[in-house]
């Protein structure tokens, strides 16, 4: 997908959830089935002056979304992606401006996905989101998303 398709998809989130505008989502990236978000650490502080917990759940489970969405956009598919679970480890502080990767961790499953939508009208995406800092894995989210008839 060229990146002005997916910067236009960008804009389209900032119009329709408007809490993404105050999170300092600066770019997204769509590339061999992974998202990434390119995000401001100084709209997401603490009151320790590092990543607030909640703005980095809400990033990752974002990024999850757009992931499930991305995927489905790129196959032509019109199907309406929700979050069904979702679970968040904090291992180490977010220090600086950070990356929100995001990713399936099985390498069918993207395509899985795209089958279960073709043939049942409905499918789900296991997900991992991960920011690191530094060398240092600082937070992982694991979800399910599920594509579902718009």
């Amino acid at each position: 997908m060229h990146q002005v398709r997916v910067d236009q998809f960008l804009d389209h989130v900032k119009a329709s959830i408007p809490l993404v505008n105050h999170l300092g989502l600066n770019r997204v990236t769509f590339e061999n089935n992974e998202v990434c978000f390119h995000v401001s650490l100084s709209p997401n502080l603490n009151d320790k002056g590092t990543g607030f917990g909640g703005s980095i759940s809400s990033l990752c489970t974002l990024a999850g979304w757009a992931l499930t969405t991305l995927l489905l956009i790129e196959a032509d598919l019109e199907r309406s992606a929700v979050v069904k679970t979702g679970t968040i480890d904090f291992f180490a502080p977010v220090t600086s401006d950070f990356v929100v990767r995001c990713f399936c961790p099985d390498p069918e499953g993207s395509a899985a996905l795209i089958d279960q939508v073709q043939s049942k009208g409905r499918g789900r995406l296991p997900i991992v989101a991960e920011i690191s800092q530094g060398n240092v894995l600082a937070v992982r989210y694991t979800g399910d998303y599920v594509a579902l008839d718009s």
